[in-house]
């Protein structure tokens, strides 16, 4: 990013437009300013997609199509999600997706571990399949303060990595 907080870069830009997507693809959908904007800087610096311009040219008037514009726009990047129709599966995949931006280094480990947490093992309740993240950030809250506070993201990186091979894809 470059020091007024604008990308920079085609990489930074697209990096933002994930860091949207983590809070938005669970339908927490919030100001779409924020969307247009981030379109309006990705282009700025190269992004290239169809669905891009469109979107970072909506009128405030035209501002309720931001949300089905961004999914375009995550598609075209190789980043959507669309989860099956069942609602626990769903939940899975989004734990699949939420685990997958964390191995993938496009999501904080302990912002993804939180997602996983309240967006699904609240929801889905005990499961096999969520186990190695609920249990540990469960270790976590049990071990206080951390002494080695570097090992929390690789923790959780790991605990990400054993949902991914839980949760078929």
């Amino acid at each position: 990013m470059t020091t007024n907080g604008a990308p920079g870069t085609a990489g930074e830009a697209v990096r933002e437009l994930r860091e949207l997507a983590h809070w938005w693809i669970d339908g927490r959908y919030g100001d779409p300013d924020r969307l247009i904007q981030a379109a309006l800087r990705a282009l700025i610096v190269g992004v290239d997609t169809p669905s891009l311009p469109i979107l970072a040219g909506l009128l405030r008037s035209e501002k309720d199509q931001a949300p089905e514009l961004f999914g375009q726009v995550m598609d075209e990047l190789g980043f959507g999600f669309h989860p099956p129709e069942d609602y626990w599966e769903g939940r899975l995949a989004l734990a699949r997706w939420y685990a997958a931006e964390i191995v993938g280094g496009w999501l904080d480990p302990v912002e993804g571990a939180e997602l996983i947490i309240e967006n699904v093992a609240e929801a889905y309740g005990e499961s096999e399949e969520l186990a190695p993240m609920v249990d540990a950030v469960k270790a976590l809250q049990n071990y206080g303060e951390p002494t080695f506070p570097d090992d929390i993201p690789a923790h959780l990186t790991r605990a990400a990595h054993e949902l991914l091979a839980r949760i078929p894809s």
